[in-house]
């Protein structure tokens, strides 16, 4: 994997994994965040960080912090095959 910039100054897991949770925060539990949305804000090297990304998106999702969702439908925990966007969970469906 090629990165633009030194390996040590690559996003940590738990940067990547505050990111999601930010901006699902952000957009609230009545939209959603594509998971190239996190890699790009973090430069021009996106792409590379997209296998993180969805690692940190199935942690996520597996937590039940945030649901997959795909053509308008919620996948919950399962990760649909293919695209897919994230829907954090509001604060009352925790329970």
């Amino acid at each position: 994997m090629m990165f633009d910039r030194k390996d040590e100054d690559q996003p940590t897991y738990a940067i990547l994994r505050q990111r999601v949770i930010d901006l699902a925060t952000q957009r609230g539990p009545d939209k959603t965040i594509c998971p190239s949305e996190v890699a790009k804000t973090f430069g021009s090297y996106w792409r590379d960080l997209m296998p993180r990304v969805h690692q940190v998106a199935e942690q996520l999702c597996a937590e039940r912090k945030l649901t997959f969702e795909k053509g308008g439908i919620s996948h919950g925990q399962n990760r649909p095959s293919g695209n897919y966007r994230l829907r954090i969970v509001a604060d009352d469906q925790d329970d």
